[in-house]
Order: structure tokens, then sequence, then C-alpha cells
């Protein structure tokens, strides 16, 4: 019980049987603990300009012969130990052990400061006990929670704690006379030590630490698990389109199969023409280059237009544009969207050329119409899709490019509700063509020049 307890609150660990953070979540969070260090020494370094400036106001208490000025010493020790370590953490050098180094020492300082004070004002060594500089040991108690790590707060807790005991110790053993007084009054109107409030502070620094300490340990333990989820999301966009990635990491409800929306969409297929002759003649390195290019230069100019990536399908691509989040204007924004990939590709493919390397040409098929956007599959496999005859049509008239020797076309419907949605182009139309696997004759709009 108490190893597993430390293990929570010092080194991160999980549950047995839990999975080990990835390492980009490890490196995610030391990118983290880089920014709290520098965000510890701002304001240690803040705080030191303004004690010093409230110093440098305040009348002198003491008589000029002071043997030492406490507090000036202990600011620019104070400072200097915050300047090494940022030094330390900006080239990469602070090493846990020189963390823990300075932990212990700003303490350290701390505490010599308080001590220092009886000197200063040529008082017994008592006198440091009544010192109100104590609350400043709560201050860098506190300051250490910045970093997400509970073992620095309990250092620097044990630290304060062994130090103020040391001191009470000291002071009494130095004393002329009996320093201890059980009177309450009395020890706050003398330098006499009243050991019931100093054992006071110490518990207080203690259980300061303590209470910080688990409430940093779960925090840790939430900031692990954010970490981890941000990945999760940054991965998940790596596989789903960013709009779909974002829809289910912050779904309200649990994600399972069966969840649907009908939606009035459009629905791109795009294909490479002549890929299959391609990857003939390539190697198995050299097509998926050429694939991630054609995809490189397809998506973006998709997602430009508020369409959202559905699935690859080898050298096909299909997308929607008003699926996954309503679109007033998807007709016109998928038309816009193969225009600009059909220019796209042609200064692509006039690159390849020039380069001496295979350049296939897309054909793309566009149609709209009420879909169903979902989720489909079993307990252990989901997957975001459409479903609809418009993604059947446009799937035939990507097809039906071949018959009509274009590169792109649409149901004249789609281009007229485009020029309604403000879409502005002219575009051929060819009435009545018999469309394999459409009943009937059907009006196109050509949307790409010809072969």
């Amino acid at each position: 019980m108490l190893m597993q307890l430390r293990s929570w609150l010092f080194t991160g660990a999980r549950r047995p049987g839990d999975a080990a953070l990835p390492l980009r979540v490890q490196r995610e969070l030391e990118r983290e603990q880089f920014r709290a260090e520098l965000l510890v020494t701002a304001v240690q370094l803040l705080l030191v300009v303004l004690l010093a400036m409230l110093y440098a106001s305040t009348p002198e208490g003491f008589s000029p012969g002071a043997p030492i000025e406490a507090a000036p010493l202990g600011l620019v020790f104070f400072a200097l130990l915050a300047l090494v370590r940022l030094y330390t953490a900006w080239t990469g050098q602070l090493t846990r052990p020189v963390l823990a180094a300075g932990v212990i020492a700003e303490m350290v300082v701390l505490l010599f400061v308080i001590w220092a004070y009886h000197l200063q004002y040529e008082q017994p060594t008592q006198f440091s006990l009544k010192s109100t500089q104590f609350v400043y040991v709560f201050v860098l108690i506190g300051l250490r929670a910045l970093r997400f790590e509970p073992v620095w707060v309990v250092v620097s807790g044990l630290t304060a704690a062994i130090g103020w005991s040391a001191l009470v110790m000291l002071s009494g053993q130095q004393a002329n006379q009996n320093p201890i007084t059980w009177d309450y009054v009395t020890s706050l109107r003398s330098i006499q030590i009243h050991l019931g409030g100093e054992f006071d502070k110490v518990l207080a620094v203690l259980v300061v630490t303590g209470v910080l300490a688990l409430a940093l340990a779960r925090a840790r333990h939430l900031l692990e698990r954010a970490v981890s989820q941000q990945r999760a999301v940054a991965d998940l966009s790596l596989f789903f389109d960013d709009s779909v990635a974002r829809r289910i990491t912050a779904s309200e409800a649990d994600v399972m199969a069966g969840q649907g929306e009908v939606r009035d969409a459009a629905i791109l297929f795009l294909d490479m023409r002549g890929f299959t002759e391609a990857s003939m003649r390539l190697t198995p390195t050299e097509l998926i280059a050429l694939l991630g290019e054609y995809q490189r230069l397809a998506v973006p100019i998709i997602q430009r237009h508020q369409g959202s990536i559905d699935k690859f399908m080898g050298d096909g691509i299909l997308a929607s544009f008003g699926a996954v989040a309503p679109d007033p204007a998807h007709a016109a924004n998928a038309i816009r969207a193969v225009d600009a990939i059909l220019v796209a590709v042609d200064e692509w493919r006039a690159r390849r050329l020039a380069a001496g390397l295979v350049a296939p040409d897309v054909g793309a098929g566009l149609a709209h119409g009420p879909v169903v956007f979902g989720i489909i599959g079993g307990e252990r496999r989901l997957e975001y899709t459409v479903i609809g005859d418009a993604v059947n049509l446009a799937a035939k008239l990507e097809k039906h490019n071949k018959a009509e020797h274009t590169r792109a076309i649409t149901a004249r419907v789609t281009y007229e509700l485009a020029l309604s949605q403000g879409y502005v182009g002219g575009k051929e139309v060819r009435e009545g063509r018999a469309v394999a696997g459409v009943s009937g004759p059907l009006d196109l709009a050509v949307l790409g020049p010809r072969f």
C-alpha cells in the first residue's frame, strides 16, 4: 500500500496492468515541465524584484553598524539560484539531481535569511523565530506545485520542516538563559520560545506539503490523461477528417454504431486515371510516393472548400460537402473544389512530366441529395461514413467520364443548385445522357476541360 502511494506520488506510475505512457506523450509532458520551470523562475525573479523595491523603500530599523543586512544578501543569493536554474533549464542541463539541489538550496537560503535577522538586529538567536518572513516558506512550497511533480513539493516542504526544527534547536542551545516558556502571552511579548507554537509551524508546513502533494498527484494524472487525449485527437486527425475527429472527441454521448443524421450534401468521388498501368511500371515505394503526392494535393483543396474526407480507397477519394456539418452552399463549394483540384492537377502533371515521371490524370464525379451521415460497424470496429443515392450516383458519374470523354461531371440539377448557392462559372450541359446503372436519361454538366 505504501509502495503504491509512493509510486503514485513520486513517479506518476499507473496502477498495475496499466499501459505505460507512449514516448510521444512523455515528450509532451517534458515540454510542459520545461514551460512550468520557466514560469516558476519568472515568478521567483518577479518576487525578488518586488521585495527588493519594498526593502529599498522601507526605513532601516537597525543600527548602521549591524554586522549583516540579511534581506539584500538573501535576495541576491535567491536571484542567483533562479538564474542558474533558468540557464540549466534552457540549455537542457536541468537534471533531477540539479533540480533537487536547487529546491533545497532556495529553501536553505530563505531559512538562512530568517536566521540572520538576529545578527542584523543584534539580538539573541531566538529573535529569528519571531520573523514574519516565515510566511515565504509556504510561497516557495506553493511555487513548486507549478511543475506538476509532487516530489518537488515534498522536497521543499521537508527541507523547510527540518530546517525550521534545526533553527529552533539552535536557538535553544545558544540561549544564555532559559529560552523556553509555555506561556503563550509571554512568548509573544518576549524572545522566549513557545515549543507548542513552533510545533504548530512545523506541523502546518507538513500538512500544507502533504495536501499540495496529494492534490498535485491527482492533477498530474489528469494532466497525463489530458495530454494523452490531446495526442489521440491529433492521431485521429491522421486517420479521420479533422471535422470528424473533432466530432468524435467532442461527442457528449457514447460513440456507437447506429448513430446517424440526414443531411443535404454533395458527394465527390475522385479517381486517378491510368493508375493501374502506372502501378505496373513503378516500384512499391514509387507507387506510394505517387499516391502521397496526389492526396496531399487534393485533400487540402477539399478541406479549404468546407469538404470532409470520408475515406481513401486506393487511388480513389470519397469526400462530402455538408454531411459532417450542415452547409447551405454545399453544392457550390463542391464544384469550386473540383475546379481548383483540376487546375492543381494540371500543374502537378506538368511538373512530373518535365521531370520524366509518371503523371496520371484525375477523374471526378459529383452528385447531391439527402444522405445519412453516421456510424456503421461492429462493437470493436466503427466507421463514420455517408450513405445514400447521392453516394451511388457520384460513383457512377465518376466512371461515366470515360463515356463522355471528360474529366469531371455532375448532374445538371447539382450544377443548377450550385448556381443558386452563389457559384459563378459557365459549364457545358449535355442533355439526355445514358449513365450506366441510372434509370432513364440524365442531363449532365461538364466540370472540367475535355481530354
